[in-house]
C-alpha cells in the first residue's frame, strides 16, 4: 500500500506545480465557479419566466365572461336567438 502512495506523490507534486495556486490560479478559479453559478442561476430564471408566462396565458384563455360564451353558443346553434337575448338581459342586470 505504501509503494502506490510514493508511487502517487510525483504525480500530485506536479499537478500541484501546474495549477499555480501560489500565483493567482486560485483567483480565476474563484471567478469560474461564480460565473458558472450565474449562469446556472440565468437558465433557473429563464425556465421559471417562460413556465408562468405559458401559464397566464392559459388562465386567460380559459377565463371566458359569460356573455363570450352566450356568444359563442349562439354562433353555434346551442341557443335560440331569444334564449341569447333573455342571457344577455340577464347578465346586463335588465329586465
Amino acid at each position: 500500500m505504501l509503494h502506490l502512495f510514493t508511487e502517487a506523490a510525483p504525480v500530485f507534486a506536479y499537478i500541484g506545480h501546474h495549477m499555480d495556486f501560489d500565483r493567482g490560479g486560485w483567483f480565476w478559479m474563484m471567478i469560474m465557479m461564480i460565473v458558472g453559478v450565474i449562469l446556472v442561476a440565468l437558465v433557473v430564471y429563464l425556465l421559471v419566466r417562460a413556465l408562468s408566462q405559458g401559464q397566464m396565458i392559459y388562465k386567460t384563455a380559459d377565463q371566458e365572461s359569460p356573455l363570450d360564451i352566450a356568444k359563442r353558443r349562439y354562433a353555434a346553434g346551442e341557443i335560440s336567438r331569444e334564449d341569447f337575448e333573455r342571457i344577455k338581459s340577464d347578465l346586463k342586470g335588465g329586465p
